[in-house]
């Protein structure tokens, strides 16, 4: 057994017995909170009706804002999909544990370390059931993987849709190849070149079918999800539903292609949308929905090179890959009916990374603390307790950038440049001339931040 993983092992000892030291039997009083975490890929902040989408409808997200809370400054750890996945299961920067901001291809080697605690993780103390639908994209081998990572169900795609098969994952006994294609070909070791756009679809760890029928994925990533949340609806539960699109390429089954004056774009996200209400509809048909707090956001923004392939930023500048506003500012809906204040706009500054300290908050569960956890508890602000601020010393943007406060610093091709987010989200007007001192100010805290970002002890 390695090293960090009897660590991790030795961690999660730890907080279960800090855990049921006070658990004494309050746990029983009221029925468990369950959690629901629907992520999207590459959907800009103006890709939903309530946030000012056009050319197509998005009637359930728009109904889920009304019926609970629509955040306007959320944000995700990275502009990229790999370190921002990881920001929300850990509640921490990929930088802690080394990541450089790569993602993970069919022939890398590695993953998220099995040292990092995830949410997963932590609500298992709790007795949690969990469960990830979707795409993972934190390392497709087995010790990456999210049954190494305190999931007790996996069935989705092991990385980006556009890419293609690890011809070394293995193959479940019963697996369904498809499109003619055999056994010689899945173990092509040209099939970066090949076979790009056909990718496994996993069960556990194991490839159950290959090339996955994408047009359906939405569809049957639903049925899964709803499959979960009816097999565990007597116990509490954790879903990660992590859809695999609007990453390009892109794909609408037959009951939505060709619906939407936007086009395969449009049509997508209407069937996202009818996903989402799919899910809610199966939480209040259960009666789950008043003990069931669902996220629902993005894990960067719209990749816009792709042009009508790609989404909008609505307002705010550029997109995926970028250090401004576009490429990690998301839409974020939070419901929960009796909890959750129904209709209310919250602009506090919020993020992923506080999700894993929130859930564990309300769980009533145990946080780790041998490390830096950068994400904060927001639970008051879900309730609507909290509209007044959020304490956060810094927040860290892909590339050289960094916010405090309103006050935001973004160091691109050496030119430095500082936006007043508060009157300008759109960082159209450089302030470095006006408030010089400023800058340097957060330069320097950049400086300093990113020089002890590999820190494991907490502070």
């Amino acid at each position: 057994m390695g090293q960090n993983k009897i660590i991790k092992i030795l961690t999660i000892a730890t907080l279960l017995y800090a855990t049921n030291i006070f658990s004494s039997g309050s746990d029983k009083k009221e029925k468990p909170t369950n959690f629901i975490i629907i992520f999207t890929d590459d959907l800009g902040y103006g890709d939903l009706g309530c946030y000012g989408a056009q050319g197509y409808q998005t009637p359930q997200l728009d109904a889920m804002a009304k019926e609970g809370m629509r955040l306007t400054d959320f944000s995700v750890s990275s502009s990229i999909c790999t370190p921002s996945r990881a920001g929300l299961l850990t509640g921490r920067y990929a930088k802690r544990w080394g990541h450089n901001d790569n993602v993970y291809y069919p022939y890398s080697k590695d993953g998220m370390p099995a040292s990092e605690i995830t949410i997963a993780e932590v609500l298992k103390q709790k007795g949690y059931q969990t469960g990830i639908v979707g795409k993972w994209h934190l390392g497709h081998r087995p010790e990456y993987l999210p049954l190494a990572q305190g999931f007790d169900m996996y069935f989705g795609i092991p990385y980006s849709n556009d890419m293609w098969q690890a011809t070394e994952m293995p193959l479940a006994q019963n697996h369904l190849f498809q499109e003619g294609l055999t056994l010689e070909d899945y173990k092509n070791p040209n099939a970066k070149t090949e076979f790009r756009n056909k990718v496994p679809l996993v069960a556990g760890n194991e490839v159950i079918e290959w090339p996955v029928n994408q047009s359906v994925l939405t569809r049957r990533y639903t049925e899964k999800a709803q499959e979960f949340i009816l097999q565990n609806k007597e116990k509490p539960f954790f879903l990660y539903l992590a859809h695999s699109m609007p990453h390009v390429p892109l794909y609408a089954s037959s009951s939505f292609s060709g619906k939407t004056q936007r086009g395969l774009f449009g049509d997508v996200l209407e069937e996202i949308d009818w996903s989402v209400g799919e899910i809610l509809k199966t939480l209040k048909a259960q009666g789950l929905d008043k003990n069931t707090l669902v996220i629902f956001t993005s894990d960067n923004g719209p990749w816009l090179s792709k042009k009508a392939e790609a989404g909008s930023s609505g307002p705010l500048r550029d997109g995926k890959f970028s250090p401004y506003e576009g490429g990690c500012r998301v839409p974020c809906i939070v419901w929960q009916p009796g909890t959750v204040p129904q209709g209310v706009v919250s602009n506090l500054q919020t993020s992923t990374l506080d999700l894993l300290p929130t859930l564990a908050k309300i769980a009533g569960a145990a946080i780790p603390k041998d490390r830096v956890i950068d994400g904060l508890d927001i639970s008051a602000v879900f309730t609507g307790k909290n509209t007044k601020s959020v304490q956060r010393d810094y927040f860290l943007y892909r590339g050289d950038a960094i916010r405090v406060g309103d006050w935001k610093y973004v160091k691109e091709k050496n030119k430095e440049q500082l936006f007043n987010l508060s009157k300008d989200k759109e960082e159209s007007k450089n302030l470095i001339a006006e408030h010089p001192d400023k800058a340097k100010d957060l330069a320097r805290k950049l400086e300093s931040v990113r020089a002890n970002m590999t820190s494991i002890k907490s502070e």
